[in-house]
């Protein structure tokens, strides 16, 4: 068998569908589940899924355990409120079936926020490794914002197409996030003895918006382009002050 796609939920009955749906080259579709409460099992099952339970102890744990179950010959993680476009599709589609001398493949990212599909701003260019030769990469502990590591051969860029991240339901589910995020980024970084100060804390957020707003194009994308970057320099001003908070109480 040719691919394998992996998916970790809970909770995700309103995108687990259309994440498997845009994938229908699939030989094998795995989903690890963590107690979801809604009706994302049922709708995995009727897509055709492998549902398997797995408690959550952290993102990149939870990934590796559901890469390892994988038995084909290249495996695909994508996130269940991620998807792929029809051209990016296609593209994986045909490097699965031939000989190619890469072990994995860094895939170009979209996000889609306020009902628009970014190209500028602070998420611009954004690529991620998740295409991959089977026991080829590993994900290496990380309490936030795992990244896969490819462990032998070398990793080749796609180009075609896209693959679609509706990260936020709302605004709400947005700074909920980040606030979660930013505590878990903060005591991660406090526990390998890095710290912050109040310049990291004033000046790191400016750039942030600078950056995104100006350099990165957000501009062009009208409101969302300016939500977004004054959210993504609020999520920098909160990792860093709640890492001088731990900092200053200890």
């Amino acid at each position: 068998m040719n691919l394998s796609l992996v998916v970790i939920t809970l909770n995700e009955e309103d995108s687990i569908g259309r994440c498997i749906g845009s994938v229908p080259f699939a030989d094998e579709i795995i989903v690890v589940d963590s107690g979801s409460t809604d009706s994302t099992v049922a709708v995995a099952e009727n897509c055709g899924a492998k549902v398997l339970f797995h408690e959550f102890q952290n993102f990149s744990a939870q990934k590796q355990w559901a890469i390892e179950k994988a038995s084909c010959r290249w495996v695909l993680s994508l996130d269940a409120d991620e998807y792929l476009n029809e051209e990016l599709a296609d593209e994986i589609s045909s490097i699965v079936k031939d000989e190619t001398v890469h072990s994995g493949f860094s895939l170009p990212f979209r996000i889609q926020y306020m009902g628009r599909l970014m190209r500028f701003g602070p998420w611009s260019g954004e690529h991620h490794v998740r295409l991959f030769r089977s026991a080829h990469a590993i994900f290496p502990h990380s309490g936030v914002h795992e990244r896969l590591k490819i462990t032998g051969g070398s990793i080749g860029d796609l180009r075609k197409g896209f693959v679609i991240h509706r990260s936020y339901s709302s605004l709400n589910d947005q700074m909920d996030k980040m606030l979660r995020y930013s505590t878990l980024w903060a005591e991660e970084e406090f526990g390998k003895g890095r710290s912050s100060c109040p310049f990291k804390v004033a000046f790191r957020p400016a750039w942030r918006f600078i950056s995104a707003y100006l350099f990165r194009g957000g501009f062009l994308e009208g409101i969302p382009g300016l939500v977004s970057s004054i959210i993504s320099a609020y999520y920098v001003f909160l990792k860093w002050t709640i890492l001088y908070e731990m900092g200053d109480e200890k």
